[in-house]
């Protein structure tokens, strides 16, 4: 009888222990939930910062492709570089494209026509052409309004995404981590979307003979006709 008392304690014992260590187990995986691997949503720039890296970039070429509300689209090729821009915007007419060329020094603008090898120049504020360029979108830009939302890749160059907010509407812009430069930029207002991209984007080898008329261009002021 007390061989059979001992062998029940021990088998008493051995349940217990059995017990108490399934319930330990249970115990650790019930902690495993709580210790979920975190997803990295945040950066070591700033938008202050990747804002001011792109600010002092000088010298860059890209196409600017705008994408209206009602989905028509304008695309312009640009080049950048010391306060002079040149754009190419494709002929509706055909032919050559339209040669514009953006002098902020002189705050003029050279509106060249293939055609007829003139060229007519006006004060920047009577011209219609988009000079509108990547840092514009930067300098708008507001780092204390500006939400990191996730990295992305776009045309093959690693971006930080910003959600933006501003009066009477929202945005997100795509900002290219290595430079600080804006490949593309959206912007809603109620039901109407405006989408910016800069495509094919370039730094550096700018060379100053862009921003040159062609050899024997006549050049004709307008403003000597409204004074």
């Amino acid at each position: 009888m007390k061989n059979f008392k001992y062998c029940l304690t021990l088998i008493l014992i051995s349940a217990i222990a059995v017990t108490l260590s399934a319930c330990g187990g249970n115990a650790k995986n019930a902690e495993a939930p709580e210790k979920k691997s975190e997803v990295k949503t945040d950066t070591t720039v700033t938008a202050q910062e990747l804002i001011a890296k792109g600010m002092s970039e000088d010298g860059f070429s890209y196409e600017y492709v705008l994408t209206m509300p009602n989905g028509d689209k304008t695309t312009n090729k640009m080049w950048v570089k010391a306060g002079n821009m040149r754009s190419e915007m494709e002929n509706p007419a055909g032919g050559e494209p339209i040669l514009s060329i953006v002098n902020t020094q002189e705050n003029a603008v050279y509106v060249y026509q293939p055609e007829t090898k003139q060229a007519i120049v006006m004060p920047m504020e009577d011209s219609d052409v988009d000079t509108t360029s990547p840092k514009d979108y930067l300098g708008q830009a507001d780092p204390d309004n500006m939400i990191f939302s996730s990295k992305e890749t776009f045309e093959g160059k690693e971006c930080l995404v910003y959600e933006t907010k501003y009066e009477g509407g929202k945005g997100k812009i795509w900002i290219w981590e290595e430079y600080g430069m804006p490949l593309r930029v959206e912007t809603e207002n109620g039901q109407d979307k405006i989408v910016a991209e800069f495509l094919n984007f370039k730094i550096g080898n700018v060379d100053d003979s862009v921003f040159q008329l062609p050899e024997g261009t006549q050049i004709i002021d307008m403003g000597s006709f409204t004074q």
